[in-house]
Formats: structure tokens, C-alpha cells, sequence
């Protein structure tokens, strides 16, 4: 089905929607793909690039260095569709480029740092394989990604790009169906916002296979030893394969650092918007939900809503739960919260009903449930671990963050500290030097943005890898492949089975009482953490 073109908001001029941080934006990928590709021309040609001579496609057994197999989902499927609207306000259906691969990521254009370097890359792979390949960038920011603003970021996209947007519900439909993951981080200046997003790069063939997926980080050389091996070797794709299972084996906690829930909104009658980033399996956790009647907010802080988990295969698992609204201060949505005990990770469905005036409304919603692993267990009493404070290390920054412009109130309380004085905090174990993934950095700026917000509660920053200063300088000990966990993340229980130590970063919310409320791994919205200080600070 055509996607409906995305219409500018009134005023959505081209001097108003480029504004100066878009058009830095613009000028650092295009510098960026600029470089990228003059490296390549200057140096990897007449060096013998691996995979790579004078422009001829090789054989991928000409790459060495390159584990295809690596790349390679285990089972292959038909690719999600994806339907929804070019920079020309026409329809774009993935399935129009049968006949040739394509290379499919999602970001946004006033992404700073991440969707550049994945442009580039992907460039640099399309450039070295040759005529043939297709790149197709989705959106996940329609709000600010309107067809007006991809007009003019796509000029400065190499040759064989394609970028798209649509509506909200339509993006959040298409990400789901692809296993991407996306949330909204406020920043606290203004309107202004990032958003924290799936990274990863996906391998579509000529048929409209499903074949490979690339990590972000991955580089342009394996990217084109893979896309080689898949144009020789035609995949045949799996009748009883679906989408989910065959993303999942290639995406497990251990593999990426970016799993979280899975948003979804009905199309029709209740709408259910799942906010949390993170729902998980054993002790009873919260469920964020916002919720619409025919396309209305429900808003009404004294409803009610019932939960019902149910299994995959339609059978209710345990008692319907009532939800509570929350409103946070300053928020005009309100949220609401259900408390579930879900047995196990996987795939589950929330059935969630609301009676409202004129009758009684009922929808579902799928979620993907995740295993805490040895993490600090949901409704446990918090680790009594002491996390280092500037006063610990005698007011020397550098010794207890990263961060290269920190904000000093995140190293004023130690974890102990707040649990002794029986007082609401949120942890968060983050790094900004040392990235093992591209939503690393991103928990900090969202406690810079909340603890504005929530000034009575404790937000402590804790650096999750041991590292040692040399001239104001953060060496890392060890490597990130295989980086050495502080004290405190392991005695939090980071770097366990199943997700290792690269798994970064993570988010704790423990009420007032010493009590584990929640917890958030990889892609985490400002949503998340709002509403559970409110519904603590409000008794919940």
C-alpha cells in the first residue's frame, strides 16, 4: 500500500526547516563522505585494497581479512516492506528496486555523529563495488525529517541514495518490522532533541532476500566482500521463516548493545503506543503504555486501563493487571503503568482494555520481552556498592568521567550516599570516550536534560570500564573488545551472561526505599525515566 506523502506543518518554509544546526549537520556528512571517498581513490586503489583492483570486482576470497560468514543471517526471508514517501513527495516501496541489492539503515538528518559515518561507509562500499547497489536511509524523526528538509540532504548524499520518511505511526510500523529501535532524548535546550537508534546496516538481494546485517562500526571493506559474496551466491529465502525469529538470531543481547522492547501503535479503534525501551522476563516490572481512541490521546489521568499478557500462541498468562496514569510535571501526555510478571523473554502480546464514555474499547500489541540476565534484579533491593564521587578522587573530573564536558552534579553522590539518605536516584553507567556502541554517550545527555527536571532526586554517573589518567588524558586498560568492568557495574551485575561487557549503556531507577524500579539498556528515551520518577515521587 502507497504511503500517504508527509505534509510540511504550516510554516515549514526551507529557511525554517534548515535551520543552522541542520545545515552543520549537511556540511559534516557531506565532509565526511568527501573524505571518505577521496581516501579511497588516493590510497586504497594504488595500494591493493583488499577486495579491490582498479576498480574490478574480485572475488570475495580476495578479502581474508573478511568473515562473510559472520555477516550472513542464518536463515534468509523476504525482506519487511517498507512503504512511504521520497524527498519528491511520492511513494517509495522497497520492493521497486528488485533487480538489484540495496543497502537499508535508518537514522536522521540532524544526527551529528553516527548516521555521517554510516553514510560514508556505505558509500565507500557502494563506490568500490561498483554500478548496481541501491542505499536506502529511513527517517525515524519525521517530526523534523519532513520531504521539504530530505529535498536538500539528499544533494549532499552520494550517488544511489535514497531517503525517506512518513508518519510517525508508519515509521514506528516499518522500524518494528525490521527490529530497529528508536526513542526521542530531550536535550533540555529549547525544543531541541537527539534520538538514540539501531545503527545496524541490512543486506537486501536482487530478489528481495533478507541475506546480511553489518553492525555499526563494521567497515566498507567487509561491507563489499559481503555484498560480493551475496550477488554470486543467489539466497533462496524461507517460506516458514518470519521476520522477527530470523533478526533475533542475528541480533541476541550479546551481538548488539541496542535490544529493547518493541514499540508498536494499532491502526485502528485503541491505539497503544508501548513506551518502554526495555520490558523484561521474572520479577514483576513496568510496562509504559499511551494510548489512543480513534486517533484521540487518551488523556484522562483518572482511567484505568486493564493489562493482559498473552502468549504468542493467544493463551492469557496471569490476571489482568490495572494500570496507573501518570502525568509527569511539565508533560501534558499522560502515560500509563502496568506492573507485569512476564515468565519469560520473547516474543508476548499485551492486550489492554479501556472503558471510556460511549463504550468499551480493546486492542493489542506485540513486545519483545528481554532476559536481565545477572543484572540487578526489577523489585530487588539496589546493590549497597559505593560508586566514586569527585570527593572520592579529590575534585580531579577526569578520574571519575569521560565525558569532555561533564556536568559536575553527576559526580556529587555515591550510590550509597542516596540509599542511606532514602532518597530516589537513577544510575547511569555510560562512557562517552570509550563507545562500544553508537548510542553510547546518549544515557549522559539525558540525565544533563532530566535532572533539571527532577532536582530533588540524585543522578549519579558511573564510568562502567577501568581506565587510569595520563596527563588529563582517559587511557583505557585493556581493550574494547574485551574492556575490564569497574567494581560497581559488576557488583550492578553489568557485563554478565547475556550481555556481556560491551552491552553499554545502562539505566537504573530506584525509588526511595533502596528498591530497584526499573532498568534500561542500549536506545533509552527521556519517557522512560520521566515517568518513572513520577509515578515514585506520586506513591506508585
Amino acid at each position: 500500500m502507497a504511503q500517504r506523502p508527509a505534509v510540511p506543518q504550516p510554516g515549514d518554509e526551507p529557511s525554517s526547516v534548515l535551520d543552522r544546526a541542520f545545515w552543520l549537520v549537511i556540511l559534516i556528512a557531506a565532509a565526511l563522505v568527501v573524505v571518505m571517498l577521496a581516501s579511497m581513490t588516493l590510497g586504497g586503489r594504488s595500494s591493493g585494497s583488499p577486495g579491490v583492483a582498479g576498480g574490478a570486482v574480485t572475488s570475495p576470497s580476495a578479502s581474508p581479512l573478511v568473515d562473510v560468514a559472520s555477516y550472513l543471517y542464518p536463515i534468509a526471508y523476504e525482506a519487511p516492506p517498507i512503504e512511504l514517501t521520497d524527498p519528491t513527495d511520492r511513494p517509495f516501496a522497497l520492493a521497486s528496486l528488485r533487480g538489484a541489492p540495496a543497502l537499508v539503515f535508518f537514522g536522521y538528518t540532524h544526527c551529528p555523529d553516527v548516521c555521517p559515518a554510516t553514510i560514508g561507509t556505505v558509500g565507500l562500499a557502494m563506490e568500490a563495488y561498483g554500478p548496481g547497489p541501491h542505499a536506502v536511509f529511513v527517517s525515524v524523526d519525521p517530526q523534523r525529517d519532513t520531504t521539504t528538509s530530505l529535498r536538500e540532504y539528499v544533494r549532499y548524499l552520494p550517488t544511489g541514495f535514497t531517503a525517506l520518511t512518513g508518519s510517525s505511526d508508519r515509521i514506528r510500523s516499518t522500524a518494528d518490522a525490521w527490529d530497529v529501535h528508536y526513542a526521542k532524548v530531550a536535550t533540555g535546550v529549547g525544543g531541541d532533541y537527539s534520538m538514540s537508534h539501531t545503527a545496524d546496516v541490512f543486506l537486501v538481494d536482487a530478489a528481495g532476500t533478507l541475506r546480511a546485517h553489518f553492525p555499526f562500526g563494521t567497515s566498507s571493506e567487509a561491507m563489499t566482500a559481503v555484498l560480493r559474496a551475496v550477488v554470486e551466491t543467489p539466497g533462496i529465502a524461507s517460506p516458514t521463516a518470519t521476520p522477527g525469529a530470523t533478526v533475533a538470531a542475528a541480533a541476541t543481547p550479546a551481538a548488539t548493545s541496542v535490544a529493547t522492547a518493541t514499540p508498536s501503535t494499532a491502526t485502528a479503534g485503541l491505539g497503544i503506543e508501548v513506551v518502554s525501551s526495555a520490558v523484561w522476563a521474572g520479577t514483576p516490572g513496568p510496562v509504559i503504555v499511551r494510548l489512543s481512541v480513534e486517533g484521540q490521546a487518551l488523556d484522562d489521568a483518572t482511567e484505568h486501563p486493564t493489562v493482559q499478557l498473552v502468549s504468542t500462541a493467544g493463551e492469557r498468562t496471569g490476571g489482568s493487571v490495572s494500570a496507573v496514569a501518570v502525568r509527569p510535571p511539565g508533560v501534558p501526555d499522560v502515560s500509563y503503568v502496568a506492573t507485569l510478571a512476564i515468565p519469560n523473554p520473547g516474543p508476548w502480546r499485551l492486550e489492554v482494555t479501556v472503558s471510556i464514555a460511549g463504550g468499551t474499547w480493546t486492542g493489542s500489541v506485540p513486545i519483545e520481552v528481554l532476559d536481565p540476565g545477572t543484572t540487578a534484579p526489577l523489585g530487588a533491593p539496589a546493590p549497597t556498592v559505593r560508586t566514586p564521587t569527585l570527593a572520592d578522587v579529590g575534585g580531579v573530573a577526569r578520574a571519575v568521567t569521560t565525558d569532555p564536558a561533564p556536568d559536575l552534579r553527576l559526580s556529587q553522590t555515591s550510590t550509597v550516599d542516596a540509599l542511606a539518605a532514602d532518597e530516589p536516584f537513577v544510575l547511569v553507567i555510560d562512557s562517552s570516550r570509550f563507545r562500544v556502541s553508537p548510542v553510547c554517550g546518549r544515557a549522559i545527555i539525558m540525565a544533563r536534560y532530566l535532572l533539571d527536571r527532577w532536582r530533588d532526586d540524585a543522578f549519579i554517573h558511573l564510568e562502567p570500564y577501568h581506565y587510569h589518567v595520563i596527563e588529563d588524558t582517559a587511557v583505557l586498560d585493556g581493550t574494547l573488545d574485551a574492556p575490564t568492568m569497574t567494581d560497581p557495574a559488576v557488583a550492578w551485575g553489568i557485563g554478565g551472561a547475556p550481555w556481556g561487557a560491551r552491552s553499554m549503556p545502562w539505566t537504573f531507577v530506584i525509588d526511595g526505599a533502596g528498591i530497584v524500579r526499573a532498568k534500561y539498556q542500549g536506545v533509552t528515551g527521556t519517557a522512560d525515566v520521566d515517568v518513572m520518577l513520577a509515578l515514585i515521587a506520586d506513591g506508585g
